[in-house]
């Protein structure tokens, strides 16, 4: 029997379009990795920990809090959101785009 963490996969996600506040959506060109076996969440201002991750063979969703912003993403076969709630002010950022398995 594997341990748990190598039956959890790997993730890259881009993000194309991104919706800050109440703005009209625009371009973007954001991504994100998730590391299943470090339980990291990377991006390009830094890597976090993952607090919560739930894996289904329909669903990806992960849980992420930093000193500045909560993440939260949900990815399905077709599509990916990410919403970043940033701390200060609040604001919040949804972001729209894709993830595949990579690991």
């Amino acid at each position: 029997m594997l341990p748990v963490a190598a039956l959890a996969s790997d993730y890259s996600c881009n993000f194309n379009t991104e919706c800050y506040e109440s703005e009209p959506c625009g371009e973007s060109d954001f991504t994100v990795e998730i590391r299943s076996g470090e339980d990291k969440f990377v991006t390009d201002f830094g890597t976090f920990p993952i607090l919560a991750k739930r894996e289904t063979a329909q669903i990806l969703t992960t849980f992420v809090h930093t000193d500045g912003a909560v993440y939260l993403m949900s990815a399905g076969a077709r599509t990916a959101r990410l919403t970043v709630h940033i701390t200060d002010g609040p604001q919040t950022i949804t972001y729209l785009g894709q993830c595949e398995k990579t690991g």
